[in-house]
């Protein structure tokens, strides 16, 4: 059979394969997450190599490891760590806003998305009635209050799960940089 008798889907794994067979295993799997994500496909449960993100894809935002900028939830509860149901609370707005499946993905966050998010990523559910979760993570400053019943992550917000989360490791960045200074100090006396 020759390469015009053969399918057009045939063709482009033949063509692909070709490109691809001559590179090493992590080029590969850069080329084909650019691919995937250049259009707007992913492979469920699979996850790009780190580093392997197109640094051009801001629409994926700091923590979109799977390939098209999407990671589930329960993989960024676990990266981020959230102690309390109003940093969860914030996880699940930054989630929604950035990293959710595109048919998922909005800049608020309402009621009925506590049980589901919480549940999904395996977070104890608060003792508070959802909206009341949300009053809770607005009072604490990460949400502000949009329309009737719809919150949205503010700067704070953002803040903490860019920068903040997990709090382990913000609490050893802070030790190292207060043991480099106390030793800066006592280097100067």
């Amino acid at each position: 059979m020759s390469d015009q008798e053969l399918d057009p889907e045939l063709q482009a794994i033949v063509t692909l394969l070709a490109a691809l067979e001559p590179l090493s295993p992590e080029a590969r799997s850069n080329v084909l997450a650019y691919v995937f994500r250049r259009l707007g496909l992913a492979f469920a449960g699979q996850r790009a190599p780190s580093g392997s993100r197109d640094p051009t894809d801001v629409a994926a935002g700091p923590f979109a490891e799977g390939v098209g900028g999407i990671i589930d939830i329960r993989s960024f509860k676990e990266e981020k760590q959230p102690k309390t149901a109003s940093e969860m609370v914030a996880v699940v707005g930054y989630y929604l806003a950035h990293l959710a499946p595109p048919d998922e993905r909005r800049d608020y966050i309402v009621a009925d998305d506590i049980k589901k998010y919480f549940l999904q990523a395996v977070f104890p559910l608060p003792s508070a009635p959802p909206h009341m979760t949300l009053v809770n993570a607005k009072n604490s400053g990460y949400i502000d209050a949009r329309e009737r019943g719809q919150y949205r992550l503010n700067p704070v917000g953002y803040n903490l799960i860019t920068n903040k989360l997990p709090a382990t490791q913000v609490r050893a960045e802070t030790s190292r940089k207060k043991a480099a200074a106390t030793k800066t100090k006592t280097r100067k006396r």
